[in-house]
């Protein structure tokens, strides 16, 4: 191959790189990079931190009863495993890889109906 051949691959898988790479840092291509800045929520804790936490933890962190925001998940994400209010989220994400936001934005919800 000459030098303007390989120079124009390099130009286009680096092109296709920094496009790709852009819709991955917004958002564009999962749930894992939701708006975790739209809502302010009444208990900040970032989304590495929620995944170690049970639906328990996550409840008592928002005041909610675990048992409702345990049935909230699991009717969101129409989970068929068996989870308890001791189930961890990041157990729970092995079944479907919701973002932790989303969970903060249901404990929300369920504290403060119309959130």
């Amino acid at each position: 191959m000459d030098k303007i051949a390989i120079f124009g691959l390099i130009v286009i898988v680096g092109t296709l790189f920094g496009i790709f790479g852009y819709l991955s840092y917004f958002g564009a291509d999962d749930h894992e990079h939701d708006d975790d800045h739209i809502h302010d929520h009444s208990v900040e804790i970032e989304g590495s931190d929620m995944r170690l936490l049970s639906v328990q933890e996550v409840a008592d962190l928002w005041e909610i009863d675990s048992e409702i925001l345990l049935q909230e998940i699991i009717r969101e994400f129409d989970l068929q495993g068996s989870y308890d209010v001791n189930s961890v989220l990041e157990d729970i994400r092995m079944e479907y890889a919701f973002s932790p936001a989303l969970i903060k934005n249901m404990a929300e919800e369920i504290k403060n109906p119309g959130f």
